[in-house]
This record gives C-alpha cells, sequence and structure tokens, in this order.
C-alpha cells in the first residue's frame, strides 16, 4: 500500500489516498464527487508556496529542538509543527491529541491559508535567540 495524491480538476481540491500498487490513475474526489487525477511529486516537495507569515513580537520560546536534541528535523519547523512531531516521536498520545485539537481549533477561527509548517532556512531568529550544530547530543555542544 502506498500513499498517493489526487487532484481535482472540478473543485481544485487535493486529497492523498491510501491505496494499493499499482495507484489507480483517478479516485473519486471526497469533496465533490468529481473525478481527481493522480498527482506525480516528491514527498514533502509539492504544492504551492506559502506568502510570507507575519512574525508577530512577542515572549520568546525556547526552540524545542534544544530540548528534544534526538527528534530530528525540528530546527526547521513551526511550534506547532514541533510540538506534534514531539508527542508522535515520545509515543505521547494524550499530547498528540491536545495539539492536534488546538490546530483545528486555531484553523477554524483563523480561516486563512495555513504556514508552511517547514522552514526553509535555519535563521533561528524568530525569538529563540539560540544557535547550535547539528552534532549528536552526546558531543556536548550547544
Amino acid at each position: 500500500m502506498i500513499i498517493v495524491d489526487y487532484r481535482c480538476e472540478a473543485c481544485d481540491g487535493r486529497s492523498e489516498h491510501f491505496v494499493s500498487n499499482p495507484a489507480p490513475t483517478t479516485m473519486e474526489c471526497p469533496a465533490c464527487r468529481a473525478p481527481a487525477q493522480r498527482r506525480f511529486a516528491a514527498v514533502g516537495l509539492s504544492g504551492r508556496a506559502a506568502p510570507p507569515v507575519e512574525h508577530k513580537p512577542g515572549k520568546p520560546e525556547r526552540a524545542l529542538c534544544l530540548d528534544n536534541r534526538d527528534v530530528p528535523g525540528l530546527c526547521h519547523m513551526t511550534p506547532d509543527a514541533a510540538r506534534t512531531w514531539v508527542a508522535r516521536a515520545r509515543g505521547d498520545n494524550r499530547s498528540l491529541d491536545r495539539e492536534l485539537e488546538r490546530q483545528e481549533r486555531s484553523l477554524r477561527e483563523n480561516a486563512g491559508p495555513a504556514a508552511d509548517p517547514v522552514s526553509h532556512d535555519h535563521g533561528h531568529s524568530g525569538g529563540s535567540g539560540h544557535a547550535h550544530s547539528h552534532v549528536a547530543a552526546d558531543a556536548g555542544t550547544s
């Protein structure tokens, strides 16, 4: 079984389906029931560029990558995505459920396009003010 992306021409909807290999070229759109065509894309590299996110000054939070060095990729994620990733890595289903509920509530209240959950730079200038290298945690660097 594989995960395949589909795009509906009728409603411009995008969806993922868990299907057997070889994947069907069309699937029913879950939104409008029209045929959705299979899309070929590299995992995590498809889609449209997110609009620039306006950073609001506030209390700087400690970056999760500093406290969870064994969980890869946190430095490049938004705080929402990083909290979800840490909960998944720890097998903490309660925290995962709370975080997903919080994110869904936030999306309902702020009905706009979601920001890209992965940062494409490594600035660490989002208020956390930390710098570090990506070496094993036991190397003692920070």
